[in-house]
């Protein structure tokens, strides 16, 4: 609902108001409207008033202040988000395309290439990903059993990063060898491969640790930690650090000494 604009305002920028006020969220809207409407009128008192007097034009500093409350409540809506966090991906899985793309020629060419080597991505993309799990995967204890709907997403959202940088890993190997692949063939054969094991080793290392720190609840990443406790505390009460989620579904606590009685992360749900 936009609040009413008093009659003294020009047409003109009781218009102006009315269109640019629908970018601004609507929480901020009437304090900004308020704000707004004071220095348009304080604007054409003076020039009603003082003719001679230069006052300043308004318009670009309303619509650019409009615009910048709108694009920061978006980054504010998508800060840490799963959302976005694919979207970086697939980003960077465009940008390794393009060398490829440009070293083939053409895209018939490039996917000529990319069919190619499907089998060695597959062979190599089972191999790492089995590694990663048996080592890199961390126990994340719940207090109350987690709802399905949410678990249901989060693995749908591990499986969506692993895709993403198995094949982001991949296609950053054949961007480092395939340069040299015509004048050095074997070369290119023996690099190729360790490249990718070991930008996908590193890549799943970061896909185990980003899926840790998220909220169980929306998969928003968690607040900056917090240290609680002190180090002689872990025979009598706690030393951990505390990750809250931003939303206020919970705050996940990891210890700092592994005990016989503490030895994995716990996400403790909000009542």
């Amino acid at each position: 609902m936009i609040p009413s604009l008093p009659s003294p305002l020009p047409v003109l920028d009781r218009a102006l108001l009315h269109l640019v006020c629908r970018l601004v969220p609507l929480a901020e809207r009437p304090d900004w409207l308020r704000c707004w409407q004071a220095e348009l009128w304080h604007r054409h008192h003076l020039r009603s008033t003082e003719p001679g007097s230069t006052a300043i034009d308004l318009y670009p500093g309303l619509v650019r202040d409009a615009l910048w409350l709108y694009t920061e409540s978006i980054h504010m809506a998508l800060e840490g988000t799963a959302l976005l966090c694919i979207e970086l991906l697939a980003a960077i899985l465009l940008f390794a395309i393009v060398p490829l793309f440009a070293l083939s020629g053409s895209g018939h060419a490039l996917l000529g290439l990319l069919m190619f080597n499907a089998d060695r991505f597959l062979c190599g993309a089972v191999l790492v990903t089995l590694v990663s799990f048996a080592t890199g995967s961390r126990t994340v204890e719940h207090e109350s059993p987690a709802s399905l709907a949410p678990r249901f997403r989060a693995q749908i959202f591990l499986a969506a990063k692993l895709v993403l940088v198995l094949t982001i890993a991949f296609l950053l190997s054949l961007d480092l060898t395939q340069p040299f692949h015509t004048a050095h063939p074997f070369t290119a054969e023996i690099l190729q491969p360790q490249f990718f094991v070991f930008m996908a080793l590193l890549g799943l290392r970061w896909n185990f640790q980003d899926q840790d720190n998220r909220c169980k609840h929306c998969l928003r990443e968690l607040a900056t930690p917090e240290q609680v406790g002190r180090p002689s505390w872990n025979f009598l009460y706690s030393n951990s650090t505390e990750l809250l989620c931003k939303d206020g579904h919970g705050l996940l606590s990891v210890p700092e000494i592994e005990t016989s009685w503490r030895q994995s992360s716990r996400w403790i749900a909000s009542s």
